[in-house]
């Protein structure tokens, strides 16, 4: 089995992943482009190869993407999300395919009692606590009121994570339109003012702020 790449394994010698994946007894499921994937119950999904969007849609039909999912992402109830919501899906942005574990192989003691499947819980706990404050700077650029706010907000964040004035878009400009809630021309639009003030440059993906919005400490 292929190894995957992700934090949930900190920790965890190859060997060490090898021998767990056959305790835990996993699972790998391929899904097409456009595919819907069944909200995870009890169990922990995570990417192997393409990428998967956690997104949300409102009462008219316009969906936000919650969270843009790469190999090595993981997701699941377990995690923190609310499948009780059934506005909540899953959707496969490319062919993807996914390891699944489920939940209580991995809080279930083996009886060698490995130090590596204590790691493994204390990744999962701290995986939580990630996914708790990223849902909070979603929240924050949400909670914005204009377009022009919530993409400062955002543009803010990444500069602030890349410690630098520089920094790439993860997204398209259909899905930071998605991302951030707003309507695609719109927000194009504004890309271009804030562009024309001289708050930002851009070329494709590639951002950097200028003053006002960022300042060199």
């Amino acid at each position: 089995m292929e190894e995957v790449t992700t934090s949930l394994f900190d920790g965890v010698s190859p060997e060490e992943y090898a021998a767990m994946m056959v305790c835990f007894k996993t699972v790998v499921r391929t899904y097409m482009k456009g595919e819907e994937i069944p909200m995870p119950s009890g169990r922990v999904g995570i990417v192997q190869r393409g990428q998967i969007n956690l997104l949300k849609t409102d009462i008219n039909g316009v969906r936000t993407i919650f969270e843009q999912l790469k190999p090595g992402g993981v997701f699941g109830d377990v995690l923190g999300f609310s499948w009780a919501d059934a506005s909540l899906f899953l959707v496969a942005e490319e062919e993807s395919d996914v390891l699944y574990i489920d939940y209580e192989h991995i809080i279930k003691r083996c009886p060698n009692a490995c130090t590596h499947h204590s790691v493994v819980v204390a990744n999962l706990v701290r995986l939580m606590s990630e996914k708790t404050q990223a849902l909070s700077e979603h929240l924050e650029i949400l909670s914005r009121r204009t377009t022009r706010e919530k993409l400062t907000a955002y543009f803010s964040m990444l500069a602030a994570k890349n410690r630098s004035s520089y920094f790439t878009l993860p997204f398209s400009q259909t899905s930071l339109a998605d991302y951030i809630c707003v309507d695609r021309s719109a927000m194009v639009r504004e890309l271009r003012r804030m562009s024309d003030d001289g708050l930002i440059e851009m070329e494709r993906r590639n951002v950097k702020l200028c003053a006002p919005l960022y300042a060199k400490r």
